[in-house]
């Protein structure tokens, strides 16, 4: 006869158990009866950093000397300043004067203040070259 062992729990442990659960379905909400509770993801707020950044990429991206946009904070004077931002990365940071009017990028988008952060130039890796340049390296 087998002798299936079940959980040891004493009710304290249970207790905490029960509490965390709370704790965790009072933070994310209840979805429904017997759905899946799901955090909420990028997309929960219209007007969330993510939401902003998707709604605007493809504009900003078709600037010249844009690379990549994403979501970040913003930093002064090489310091991060904890204020969220939306960073826009370009391949070289020229100054203003020297920019166009249209070639300007906006300071805010939907109230999120802009952070442009020079990357240079980004390039594909080759994934066979870096592979035979790890393996020489041995």
């Amino acid at each position: 006869m087998k002798r299936t062992l079940g959980p040891s729990w004493t009710a304290q442990q249970i207790a905490a158990g029960e509490r965390l659960k709370r704790g965790w379905m009072d933070f994310f909400g209840r979805v429904g009866a017997g759905a899946p509770v799901v955090p909420p993801g990028p997309d929960a707020e219209p007007d969330s950093h993510a939401a902003i950044r998707a709604k605007h990429e493809a504009r900003l991206l078709a600037y010249p000397n844009v690379v990549g946009v994403s979501e970040g904070t913003r930093m002064r004077r090489g310091k991060p300043t904890h204020e969220p931002a939306i960073v826009v990365l370009v391949s070289r940071k020229l100054p203003r004067k020297s920019l166009t009017k249209a070639s300007l990028l906006p300071s805010h988008l939907d109230g999120i203040p802009i952070d442009v952060v020079e990357v240079g130039a980004i390039e594909a890796l080759d994934a066979g070259r870096a592979r035979r340049k790890r393996m020489r390296r041995c």
